[in-house]
């Protein structure tokens, strides 16, 4: 499978995991090899193209919750401006996210990037949606795998 294939299995993926669980935004965000920055190459239901653009530095935002701790998180607005973090998170800003939920993609030991859904309301996930997530992080980073190793043959 090429790459324009993946990617177009992925955006797929995440248009499907919006219309199942209902929620505005699904993104994936990438590590990059040389640089640690956390990247947002592929989105489903962005409202600004400045997702594309958005490089979160490593230890700040999503590199320093979701992947340094290699487990499913859940955030809010209200949360992150209390913590005076939501600088650290650009993604809430430039979708105008009042709630997200985010999985690490790549396994908890050393995860590679995240998958994130969010909404532009405030909103609770329910477990049967956090599990759709989860299995879709799976295909998700399976696709990622395949693709990674047809690079390097």
């Amino acid at each position: 499978m090429d790459e324009q294939e993946s990617r177009a299995a992925i955006l797929d993926s995440l248009a499907m995991l919006r219309d199942a669980i209902g929620c505005d935004f699904s993104a994936v965000g990438l590590k990059e090899a040389s640089s640690h920055l956390l990247r947002w190459p592929m989105a489903s239901g962005h409202t600004s193209e400045r997702i594309e653009s958005i490089a979160e530095k490593p230890g700040r935002g999503f590199s320093a919750t979701v992947m340094k701790v290699g487990r499913a998180m859940t955030l809010s607005m209200n949360e992150l401006v209390y913590l005076r973090q939501l600088q650290e998170y650009p993604v809430f800003l430039a979708e105008n996210l009042r709630a997200a939920y985010a999985v690490p993609l790549g396994g908890s030991i050393a995860p590679s990037g995240v998958l994130l859904i969010g909404d532009r309301k405030k909103r609770i996930y329910r477990t049967e949606e956090r599990r759709l997530v989860a299995s879709t992080a799976d295909r998700i980073t399976a696709r990622l795998t395949e693709l990674s190793s047809a690079r390097s043959v």
